[in-house]
C-alpha cells in the first residue's frame, strides 16, 4: 500500500489518468479511506476547472511575422546529417547509395564466387597437387617432416618406431 503522502503527490496524475492500472486502484482505495485526501483531489478539480474557463492569452501583435522571420534568417532550425546536396537532389542521394552498394557488394560476391569454384574443383586437384609437390620435394610438408624426425629420434635411442607405432 503506498503511503499518504505518496497518494497525495500523485492525485494531479490520478485527475489527469495518468497512473497505471494498479496505481489508480491504489489511488481510488486511498480516496475512499481518506477525506482529506479526497478534499484536495475535489479541489484540484475545481481549479482545472476555472483556468479551463480562461481565455487564452491573446498573441502580441506582429508576434506571427517576426517568429516567420527570425526562422528565415536562422534557418529552419533543423541540423541535417546529411549534406545539403545529398537532401536537395535526390539524384545524387541515389547515385550515392548505387555507388556505395557496388563498392561493398561487389567484392563480396566475387569472394563468394571464388569460394564456389574451390568447392567445384573438389578434393582431386589438391591431391594430385600435393602428391605431385611431395614426389619432388618430400621435406615441404611439415607433417611429414614431424614424422621422419621422431622416427630417426626413435632409432636413436633404440627404439623400434614399428613397436611403438610409428611409421612403417
Amino acid at each position: 500500500m503506498i503511503a499518504h503522502h505518496a497518494i497525495r503527490r500523485q492525485l494531479g496524475a490520478y485527475l489527469d489518468e495518468e497512473l497505471r492500472p494498479e496505481e489508480a486502484a491504489e489511488v481510488r482505495a486511498h480516496l475512499a479511506a481518506c477525506a482529506a485526501c479526497a478534499a484536495d483531489l475535489e479541489e484540484l478539480r475545481a481549479t482545472r476547472a476555472l483556468l479551463r474557463q480562461l481565455p487564452p492569452p491573446p498573441v502580441p501583435e506582429g508576434f506571427l511575422d517576426e517568429l516567420r522571420a527570425r526562422l528565415r534568417a536562422e534557418g529552419t532550425g533543423r541540423r541535417t546529417w546529411w549534406p545539403p546536396v545529398l537532401v536537395a537532389r535526390p539524384a545524387v542521394l541515389v547515385a550515392a547509395v548505387v555507388a556505395v552498394l557496388i563498392l561493398v557488394g561487389l567484392p563480396v560476391a566475387r569472394g563468394r564466387l571464388e569460394r564456389l569454384r574451390a568447392a567445384e574443383v573438389g578434393p582431386d586437384l589438391f591431391v594430385r597437387q600435393y602428391v605431385s609437390t611431395a614426389v619432388t620435394d618430400p621435406l615441404v610438408d611439415r607433417a611429414f617432416l614431424g614424422l621422419l624426425v621422431t622416427d630417426a629420434n626413435l632409432r636413436l635411442i633404440g627404439e623400434d618406431p614399428r613397436a611403438v607405432g610409428g611409421s612403417r
